[in-house]
């Protein structure tokens, strides 16, 4: 895959804490940057994917009172109010 140099201005305290994370998984900050955008995307990407589920659910009318879900958490064991 081509790659593309891109530029990134950081604080202090974020390089510091950037570097020690880089240097206990004995890695590049580089490295460690591109997994965390490539992670950010991914749950990003999951996120707005079930965002769009639970509205196409909504629309389809399939809900579940409030009443259901405080029931559902009492046969779970725990008090509600």
């Amino acid at each position: 895959m081509q790659t593309t140099s891109i530029s990134a201005r950081f604080d202090a305290e974020t390089l510091a804490r950037l570097d020690e994370i880089a240097k206990g998984l004995g890695k590049s900050r580089t490295a460690v940057i591109k997994d965390a955008v490539a992670n950010y995307l991914d749950y990003d990407f999951w996120f707005r994917e079930q965002v769009a589920k639970g509205l196409a659910d909504l629309d389809a009318g399939k809900t579940v009172t409030h009443e259901q879900v405080k029931n559902t958490v009492r046969e779970l064991g725990y008090h509600v109010d």
